[in-house]
């Protein structure tokens, strides 16, 4: 069974302002773990120590596409003490979405990917959307990721809300992909025209059927970043919906 872990961008401000007590009400409302975005300046030890006693695993950790240029030695090592079993690249912005550009990804994945392995980690791409565009007249850049990443070296995390909005089917992308996709990551939609966030398995994505299209995916992962309620009631009630979904 997959275990779940929420995303804690959602609630950015409030794991800035207190982290250690942001992961005890993680745990206490239920759920197997959390994947990081940045560490909040909180010393890695106590880290480890909170999720340790909390019973918190880790699903991941996002890493910036600079960071894994410029300091991929420095990332591994923070990955590692807090125990963080993979890193993983949550997207690339501001450039020009083009072959160079999807090639030079793949190249730093592999490298990515194989410096982790050698490290006792692995190492993922978060799918941000943008790489549907055409490239090349017959191929996306997508197809030129799953072309050249290396599957032993680099796993997916498909996001469900941005690949929807790039007008891909997400259940048929994980599906299709299901031996990538060690993480899902279930984001979801009010609607289809502003794409406002709203608790996952609440909204208009098949969240039934993307989990369904990956069985042994290790991790399904939350995330929501608009709320219309509290934060932290909107994250426990996407686990609620996602417990059903376990049966």
């Amino acid at each position: 069974m997959s275990s779940i872990a929420l995303q804690l961008y959602s609630i950015r401000d409030i794991a800035a302002a207190d982290l250690p007590g942001t992961l005890a009400r993680l745990a206490e409302i239920g759920y197997d773990g959390v994947e990081f975005a940045g560490y909040y300046d909180v010393d890695p030890a106590e880290i480890r120590r909170t999720l340790d006693a909390q019973n918190l695993g880790v699903a991941g950790a996002h890493v910036g596409f600079q960071l894994l240029e410029d300091d991929l030695d420095r990332q591994i090592e923070l990955a590692q003490a807090v125990g963080c079993p993979a890193i993983g690249c949550p997207g690339l912005w501001n450039v020009e979405y083009n072959l160079a550009t999807f090639e030079r990804m793949a190249a730093l994945f592999n490298h990515a990917g194989a410096r982790c392995q050698d490290e006792g980690l692995g190492f993922f791409y978060h799918i941000h959307g943008f790489e549907f565009v055409d490239v090349d007249g017959k191929r996306t850049g997508m197809d030129v990721l799953l072309e050249q990443m290396d599957p032993q070296l680099v796993t997916l995390e498909p996001d469900t809300h941005w690949i929807a909005r790039a007008g891909v089917d997400p259940v048929a992308f994980v599906r299709e992909n299901a031996a990538r996709c060690t993480r899902l990551h279930l984001k979801d939609a009010a609607d289809k025209n502003d794409w406002n966030d709203t608790e996952v398995g609440a909204g208009v994505i098949d969240m039934a059927g993307v989990v369904a299209a990956a069985p042994n995916a290790e991790w399904w992962v939350v995330e929501q970043e608009g709320f219309d309620r509290p934060p932290m009631e909107s994250v426990a009630m996407s686990l609620e919906n996602l417990r059903k979904l376990q049966g």
